[in-house]
């Protein structure tokens, strides 16, 4: 468990059950972007 002091002085505690669904969010996030970009690649006829 992590404790973070806020800006306005309150504090956060965040659970790992917590960081753990942000990081599996994320992941999902990350996902969807890299198929976007295979597709815009696709499209435009990127190549490195």
């Amino acid at each position: 468990m992590e404790i973070r002091g806020g800006a306005d002085g309150t504090q956060e505690v965040i659970t790992e059950t917590q960081i753990k669904q942000r990081l599996l969010d994320l992941e999902e996030q990350n996902r969807k972007l890299q198929q976007e970009l295979l597709e815009e690649r696709k499209n435009t006829n990127f190549t490195q």
